[in-house]
């Protein structure tokens, strides 16, 4: 599939050049693409995490876990004020209805 065909029109970057090569205004879609190229490597697909996820003498992600802790506290106490005000306003209707 060729992303030319359909507008007729194909702009490539170019190092050199100070314009860019269309009007983006001008055309309604525009077509990226990539190319990829894949290069053997000697990491056995089960152990491709593995560099990723050993900790190495004792290296503990302290920022990481005190973060977590500060938003789930953050978040626990802004549902309890929501659901607090929900109860005090049903509470404070139902003892005018009595």
């Amino acid at each position: 599939s060729d992303p030319s065909k359909e507008s007729g029109f194909t702009a490539f970057c170019d190092e050199a050049s100070a314009k860019p090569f269309f009007d983006v205004d001008q055309h309604e879609e525009v077509v990226f693409t990539y190319d990829v190229e894949w290069l053997p490597s000697e990491v056995r697909w089960a152990s491709r995490w593995d560099v990723y996820l050993k900790l190495s003498a004792g290296k503990i992600h302290w920022f990481s876990i005190l973060n977590s802790l500060v938003i789930m506290l953050f978040l626990s106490g802004m549902v309890a004020m929501i659901l607090m005000r929900t109860i005090y306003r049903d509470i404070t209707r139902y003892n005018e209805l009595a």
